[in-house]
C-alpha cells in the first residue's frame, strides 16, 4: 500500500539519528502549526490594544512556518471575524487555509477564540502614563489536510503596554507578548501506520500593533514558536479592518 506523504515525513523524521523529537512532539508540532494557535500571528485585539471596539471587526492574517523537523515550509492564510463582548472582552473566529510549500495537501482550518482584560497597571501617575495590561484569553481550532485530522488549543495571559487617554488622531504603538499553554493533537486517517497522539507544548508569542482611534484600519506584525527542539518561529501580519 501506498504510504501518504504525512507518514513518510514523520517515519524519515523518527529514523533520522541526528533528531531528538519523539513521534508526539513531532505530531502534536504539526498540528499546532496548521492550525490558528502557532500557524497564524497573534490578533492584536482591542483588549491588547487597550482601545474601545464599538463594532465587528475583520482581521486578514498571513503567517509564514519556516522548513524544520523534516517538515516543509507553510504559508497560512485566515480570516477572522472579531466581536466586542464588553468593553475589555472580544470574542474571533477565524476560517483560513494551511498550504505546504512541497509535497502535502492544504488544509482548511477553523478557529474559535477569545480575551479578557484582568487588570491594568500603570507605571506612574499622570492621566497619560503608561499602562500594563494583563489578559486572558483562549483558542481551539481543528484543521483538515487529506490525511489526518488536526485539533489544537491553547489558554494564555497576553501582555502588552498602551498609554490611554491620548489624541484621536495620534499614532498608537502597542508591543505585546502572549505566553500560552497550549496542546495539540493528531488523529492520522486509517491507512496511515501511525497512531493517534497529543501533547502539550509552551507556546510564546508576540508582536507590535499600530493603529489610529481615527482611523478604521489597523496592522500588527507578530509571531508564534513553539517551545520544543529544532521548533521554527512563525512570521506574520494581520491587516485589521473596522471595529471602531
Amino acid at each position: 500500500m501506498r504510504k501518504t506523504w504525512l507518514s513518510g515525513v514523520l517515519s524519515v523524521c523518527l529514523s533520522a539519528p541526528l533528531v531528538a523529537q519523539t513521534l508526539s512532539q513531532q505530531s502534536t508540532y504539526f498540528a499546532l502549526i496548521r492550525n490558528a494557535e502557532a500557524g497564524l500571528p497573534p490578533l492584536a485585539t482591542s483588549t491588547i490594544l487597550g482601545d474601545m471596539q464599538t463594532g465587528v471587526a475583520l482581521g486578514i492574517r498571513y503567517g509564514y512556518v519556516p522548513s524544520g523537523m523534516g517538515f516543509p515550509s507553510f504559508n497560512n492564510f485566515g480570516l477572522s471575524a472579531v466581536i466586542p463582548t464588553g468593553t475589555a472582552s472580544t470574542v474571533s473566529v477565524t476560517g483560513g487555509i494551511s498550504s505546504p510549500s512541497r509535497d502535502g495537501s492544504d488544509a482548511w482550518l477553523l478557529d474559535l477564540g477569545g480575551d479578557m482584560r484582568l487588570t491594568d497597571l500603570p507605571f506612574s501617575q499622570g492621566r497619560s502614563a503608561p499602562h500594563l495590561r494583563i489578559g486572558l484569553n483562549g483558542d481551539f481550532g481543528y484543521s483538515k489536510p487529506r490525511e489526518s485530522a488536526l485539533f489544537a488549543g491553547s489558554v494564555g495571559l497576553p501582555l502588552s503596554i498602551f498609554r490611554p487617554n491620548r489624541p484621536k488622531t495620534e499614532m498608537q504603538i502597542v508591543p505585546f507578548v502572549t505566553p500560552a499553554f497550549s496542546f495539540g493533537n493528531f488523529d492520522p486517517d486509517d491507512n496511515i501506520n501511525l497512531p493517534h497522539e497529543s501533547g502539550a507544548h509552551f507556546l510564546i508569542g508576540g508582536g507590535v500593533g499600530f493603529y489610529n482611534r481615527s482611523s478604521n484600519i489597523a496592522v500588527n506584525l507578530g509571531f508564534q514558536y513553539v517551545a520544543v527542539t529544532n521548533g521554527q518561529v512563525q512570521l506574520g501580519a494581520v491587516l485589521t479592518l473596522g471595529g471602531r
